[in-house]
């Protein structure tokens, strides 16, 4: 490989938010031919960075397969954030080409409005039934956990939340301990259809950095976190729905920093090896 993509691929990998603002300046054929030579490990933090439109617009630019890693690799939440602005039928020929869990989770969270809690819930939690024993919970997280989890969800066969158990709880409990006798009632939950523009003022904020998300019939459908909140809000997905400028986005980040950044990163793009273009999908022609 040589030195300039080590480099660039040194700044996606170490500063995939600043990596974003630029790509999302650059021409669609340019960056989406730089996401298509770069891993997707490499590309999807920066993908879920950008803003969903300019993700979009890049997503369109590759063939299904790479598009269909890339989304595999985000999680179905930042998945989903772009899938809105994909078009019918790739989004469906996408959603298809998806691991099957991911695919589902996609699906249903394409089915709230984006300015709503239910559109930006992470589906990615450990939820096990009552029945489910101790032991089958620290298998579970053992096994299926990429990262720190706090506590275990506790749903019914319908999927209805019942309560949840704190890690340190498990950890001190009978390996046969059936997690229905475990289970603490939540006290405080988040309906999938609340307004974005409202979530913020919950008073379950004051005591935890993710909110149980139940639809009507207290059927868990994820978590909202802290900072997926005040990543929608801060880009101004308010209840209009409508995303702000990328202008407005580049003056919060700072006009110097950016400057820093943008340079930085257009020299190592100039020295890399030539991209060919990228076909035309057939939705865009």
């Amino acid at each position: 490989m040589a030195d300039a993509e080590r480099l660039t691929l040194a700044f996606l990998s170490g500063h995939p938010a600043d990596a974003a603002r630029v790509l999302e300046r650059m021409p669609v054929a340019e960056s989406g031919a730089l996401f298509a030579r770069i891993p997707a490990r490499a590309a999807a933090p920066v993908l879920s960075a950008m803003l969903p439109t300019a993700a979009a617009r890049n997503l369109g630019a590759l063939e299904d397969d790479a598009a269909m890693a890339l989304l595999a690799s985000l999680g179905a939440q930042p998945a989903v954030l772009i899938l809105r602005h994909v078009s019918e039928p790739r989004r469906t020929r996408l959603l298809e080409g998806l691991p099957t869990a991911t695919a589902v989770a996609s699906r249903l969270l394409l089915g709230y409005a984006e300015n709503t809690v239910g559109a930006w819930a992470d589906p990615d939690v450990t939820a096990l039934v009552a029945q489910a024993r101790v032991d089958d919970a620290l298998e579970r997280l053992r096994n299926g956990s990429d990262g720190p989890v706090e506590r275990v969800y506790v749903i019914d066969a319908d999927e209805r939340l019942i309560g949840t158990i704190e890690i340190a709880t498990l950890l001190r409990s009978p390996a046969s301990a059936p997690l229905g006798t475990l289970a603490v009632k939540p006290p405080l939950v988040m309906a999938a259809n609340t307004p974005l523009a409202g979530a913020l003022e919950h008073r379950g904020w004051e005591r935890f950095a993710a909110l149980p998300v139940v639809e009507r019939s207290d059927r868990l459908i994820g978590v909202l976190r802290r900072l997926a909140l005040r990543r929608a809000l801060a880009q101004g997905l308010g209840a209009s729905g409508e995303w702000q400028s990328d202008d407005d986005l580049a003056t919060a980040l700072g006009r110097g920093y950016w400057n820093a950044v943008s340079g930085l990163f257009a020299a190592a793009l100039t020295v890399l090896p030539r991209v060919p273009a990228m076909r035309k999908s057939a939705d865009e022609r």
